[in-house]
């Protein structure tokens, strides 16, 4: 029962990876870009985050090099979990507001983005990753008031 769990996070994982990269093409001349993917990493990091979530980073940054990119196999999948972790061990240890949650989001949409900072470095991308990072933690808000358990207690 734990590999069929396991092997779900994998396809859906890798799915939302193939649907992030889908949205790359389709909007390959706009500079706003919707990232689904890193999305799950962020909201799994800071709610939900466990070793059964590890394999499937590992899995899918695979799949990701192994198809899309020219990398060695594990870049991708370290990058995948090192972000991870990292956005799971800050919010962990920090008192995470609203502003703490948003810087936290853009570093690590920074690293997320890691490849095409340094292929194109200028203060120009550097607003556009702050713009990325806008509208993707405005969807990442969305989809926690979304998915919160308890929404019909506060109200009443």
């Amino acid at each position: 029962m734990k590999q069929l769990r396991y092997l779900s996070f994998v396809l859906i994982f890798i799915s939302l990876l193939i649907f992030e990269l889908f949205i790359g093409i389709i909007t390959d001349f706009s500079e706003v870009k919707i990232l689904p993917f890193y999305i799950l990493i962020f909201y799994i990091s800071t709610k939900y985050f466990s070793n059964s979530f590890v394999i499937a980073f590992f899995l899918s940054g695979i799949y990701y090099d192994a198809f899309y990119t020219s990398n060695y196999f594990g870049t991708t999948s370290a990058k995948f979990i090192l972000i991870s972790i990292l956005i799971n061990f800050i919010t962990s240890r920090l008192r995470v507001n609203l502003y703490s949650e948003f810087i936290l989001f853009t570093f690590s949409l920074a690293l997320y983005k890691l490849e095409t900072i340094f292929t194109s470095f200028s203060i120009n991308y550097f607003s556009i990753i702050l713009l990325i990072s806008g509208v993707n933690y405005f969807l990442f808000k969305l989809i926690n008031i979304t998915l919160k358990e308890d929404v019909f207690k506060k109200s009443f």
